[in-house]
């Protein structure tokens, strides 16, 4: 059996491995868990299914569509309205039925039991100036910074739907 060399740098090997992730995605259209665990053996990071699903996890990576279709992974961003995950849209698409705000308060009602499904979703995207989130099971509460703000998400928000 062949040996590979390979050349740690500073931190745990979880760390380099998850730099050597978010190279990878960075410099080429990495598509399935299984491209990317072979393009990480190929580098010297022999690893499990289980272990690249929760580096992609906590890496928080998306799969990006291109112009053609086709998906590949890529590092979400957070801070942008349209750059959520495919996930986060199949499921608000499908579940939110009505969006409305109060003062700093914004209310969005979901069909009956998927309000945490959503909320999830929604606090997974670390949007700026949302201080919390709140689901029942056909309700969800998101608290703001201020008015401004969630009249801005309401405005987002039903831009999506």
């Amino acid at each position: 059996m062949k040996e590979r060399a390979t050349v740690r740098t500073k931190g745990s090997a979880k760390e380099v491995r998850q730099e050597a992730i978010l190279r990878l995605i960075e410099n080429e259209k990495i598509a399935t868990q299984n491209d990317l665990s072979k393009r990480l053996e190929e580098s010297g990071f022999p690893v499990t299914q289980a272990t690249i699903s929760r580096d992609i996890r906590e890496l928080r990576l998306v799969k990006v569509a291109e112009a053609g279709g086709d998906y590949h992974y890529a590092v979400g961003k957070t801070q942008e309205k349209y750059q959520a995950s495919h996930k986060f849209y199949s499921i608000f698409l499908a579940s939110v039925v009505k969006i409305d705000y109060a003062n700093n308060l914004v209310v969005i009602t979901c069909y009956t039991g998927m309000a945490q499904a959503v909320c999830a979703c929604i606090d997974s995207l670390e949007w700026q100036g949302v201080v919390g989130t709140v689901a029942g099971d056909d309700t969800i509460l998101m608290i703001t910074r201020d008015e401004q703000t969630a009249a801005e998400m309401v405005k987002t928000l039903r831009e999506i739907r």
